[in-house]
């Protein structure tokens, strides 16, 4: 049952997010791009009037299926390997804490500055902290895919990296895009956990 409630949340995480975010840029009243706009403007109510609304739900809704898909990985936790469990637990209070940030900048958007930076800063660290344990975790077991590790290495050092920078346009939509990929990835993985046993 957890491996689908990981499997099923790390899809709704990513289709949440790209469709509210489609539905708010649709609405976006002047010109939208990568190396001038941070996604965070779509939810900004002086910026998008119309489509703030729709981005910022996105972002609720995939905060809560974010928690939903880090309760999930308890699933990895192995019989008598305490290092691994504390690992996993790890991965879990940090993931958890990061989805409960991103649910807290919906509440706080860009327009109300202070707040919706420290929020945004919170869950790009924390998610990556959490990806980083993850890679921790998942390297006891033997068949996982290394490749996927390594991946995760990579995407959990660029998120707190950003987390601590957040100064560069693109970077912020390069940071989010892995941010999907890798929790759509281990949703995956999770689901077929039974191959890496």
């Amino acid at each position: 049952m957890k491996h689908n409630l990981s499997f099923l949340s790390s899809i709704l995480v990513a289709v949440s997010y790209l469709g509210f975010t489609l539905l708010s840029l649709l609405n976006f009243p002047t010109a939208y791009s990568p190396t001038r706009n941070w996604l965070s403007d779509l939810g900004s109510r002086q910026l998008n009037p119309d489509g703030a609304i729709f981005y910022n739900l996105g972002i609720g809704v995939a905060g809560i299926s974010l928690l939903l898909f880090f309760l999930g990985l308890s699933t990895w936790l192995m019989t008598g390997n305490k290092k691994q469990n504390f690992m996993v637990y790890l991965t879990q209070v940090f993931g958890i804490m990061g989805a409960l940030s991103m649910v807290m900048s919906a509440f706080f958007p860009i327009n109300m500055e202070g707040i919706h930076s420290i929020w945004s800063a919170s869950l790009y660290i924390l998610i990556g902290t959490g990806f980083g344990f993850s890679v921790a975790a998942l390297r006891y077991y033997p068949k996982f895919p290394k490749w996927m590790l390594m991946l995760g290495v990579v995407i959990a050092l660029e998120d707190m990296l950003w987390g601590m920078v957040l100064n560069i346009y693109i970077m912020e939509w390069i940071t989010v895009g892995l941010f999907l990929l890798y929790t759509l990835l281990l949703g995956i993985k999770t689901k077929q956990k039974a191959l890496y046993i």
